[in-house]
């Protein structure tokens, strides 16, 4: 997710890779004949979190909404708190470099409200380095697990998250329709970055919900403007040494995005090119995977 630099957190903790293959194993299931359910959710730093539940059990949980989030993450702390147990080892990795020790629990069910999201193979990990980042505790990360099998829109303004059955969801607004490019629980998305005295260059973004950063992109580090040494990666994996500088711009459809911030670079090719929640706050943001689609709307203020 993010990158720190004093007391700005940039590329922090997000995205979340298996080193296991990603498929959709999970199964979203609407409580009787409802297909749409809206949930409350706090926003915090731009994160979305919501309360859930685990196997049934009362105690609830704050999972962040992270669509850089290829696993299912609970926290080894609230883990316990549900009695979730797990039975083999795994290897995620954050933005970081190195390898991340976890655990896994098979066939868990995470309820949002009153929708279940089965069949998970949640992954069961320290979570305690990402309280300074957003500023509270999270217990989970919920992402691929829940938005390849349903249709999410998160409403930053008013605070909501709406969780749809495909099958029903139509879209008929004036908003921006983008394709998606989906693959090993990420999504991808073509955009355009301008930063100063570089041509503008046009390549695939990972969309991640989970970071607080604006757009990042290695053409940062060619920049003719001022830019900073900062350390990249924090939060999940070992931090690594790179550039913080302005956009000039950064273009998402008919969308242009004033002057940002980009960082470089984290520890893959794939997640040094990301669009955060810097941006993705600034719309009304349709998650449409089932359709691969990723519909924009501008937020009205």
């Amino acid at each position: 997710m993010h990158l720190r630099i004093a007391a700005v957190a940039l590329l922090i903790a997000s995205p979340l890779i298996a080193r296991d293959e990603v498929r959709c194993r999970s199964r979203v299931l609407f409580p009787g004949s409802a297909h749409v359910v809206t949930v409350p959710f706090e926003r915090t730093r731009n994160g979305v979190f919501v309360r859930a539940r685990v196997n049934g059990r009362p105690e609830p949980l704050w999972f962040v909404i992270d669509s850089g989030a290829a696993r299912t993450v609970i926290g080894e702390t609230a883990a316990k708190r549900v009695g979730l147990h797990a039975t083999e080892r795994a290897i995620i990795s954050g933005t970081g470099l190195g390898s991340i020790p976890v655990t896994v629990a098979r066939n868990v069910t995470v309820s949002v409200d009153t929708v279940n999201i089965e069949r998970i193979d949640a992954r069961i990990a320290n979570l305690a380095g990402l309280t300074p980042t957003w500023g509270r505790a999270v217990d989970g990360i919920l992402g691929f697990d829940l938005l390849c099998h349903s249709v999410v829109v998160i409403d930053y303004n008013s605070k909501k998250m709406t969780i749809a059955h495909p099958a029903v969801f139509r879209y008929d607004g004036t908003g921006e329709t983008l394709p998606l490019a989906i693959s090993g629980g990420w999504s991808f998305v073509e955009g355009t970055i301008k930063v100063t005295g570089r041509p503008a260059v046009i390549d695939n973004f990972l969309i991640d919900s989970g970071s607080q950063d604006a757009v990042n992109h290695p053409i940062i580090r060619d920049s003719k403007g001022p830019l900073r040494k900062v350390n990249t990666g924090a939060g999940l994996g070992r931090s690594l040494a790179g550039v913080l500088g302005p956009n000039e711009w950064f273009k998402l459809g008919r969308y242009t995005i004033g002057s940002t911030q980009s960082a470089c670079c984290a520890a893959s090719e794939e997640v040094s090119r990301q669009i955060g929640a810097e941006v993705l706050s600034r719309f009304r943001v349709t998650f449409d995977y089932p359709h691969h689609r990723l519909i924009l709307e501008r937020a009205t203020r």
